[in-house]
């Protein structure tokens, strides 16, 4: 089937989001308007084994739940930055930890955002640094957490982690659901 045409785009937002409307007419000759948040972004994330086989997370208080959720060490991808940069250049920043890194593949987020999410394991991770969060995340309270596999999986499959298919993909690549 034929994509859409696009008719008008205009900005109604830019900030930390980046929100959209699009109008488009459809090969019916329908025509709607859409908002897409953060179209063509890119942004990273891992799930981090250290040396012994524990998941390495960071805990953060999050406005939109009102609490501290556990989530996978991501951020997104800055222009001119490679995956595999960016990806060590969070997990170095969020949680001072350092390791082999391997893609697992990609996912949009959802369906209303223009995000694509590139999903990389970490092995072997040990801590070289002291994490450096960016002044957001210290005043969101950044801890890093490590978990040994069997909690992490019982936090995944409850959906208590913020990046439930991104752990999924990560998981199922090290042979670990």
């Amino acid at each position: 089937m034929k994509l859409p045409e696009l008719m008008s785009e205009i900005e109604l937002h830019r900030g930390w989001l980046r929100i959209v409307r699009c109008r488009l007419r459809h090969a019916t000759g329908g025509v709607q308007e859409y908002e897409i948040v953060n179209p063509d972004t890119r942004s990273v994330c891992v799930v981090a084994l250290d040396e012994a086989g524990d998941v390495v997370l960071v805990e953060l208080y999050r406005f939109g739940q009102g609490r501290r959720l556990i989530e996978l060490p991501a951020g997104a991808v800055e222009p001119g930055e490679s995956l595999h940069g960016a990806i060590g250049r969070e997990l170095l920043e969020e949680t001072g930890y350092a390791g082999e890194l391997e893609a697992v593949g990609s996912h949009y987020i959802a369906a209303e955002h223009g995000v694509v999410r590139h999903v990389f394991v970490a092995r072997n991770c040990r801590q070289v640094a002291v994490p450096a969060p960016e002044p957001s995340e210290v005043d969101e309270g950044a801890t890093v957490r490590v978990l040994p596999v069997e909690r992490f999986r019982a936090l995944v499959r409850r959906g208590e982690l913020t990046e439930t298919a991104e752990a999924f993909m990560a998981l199922d690549r090290l042979g670990l659901l």
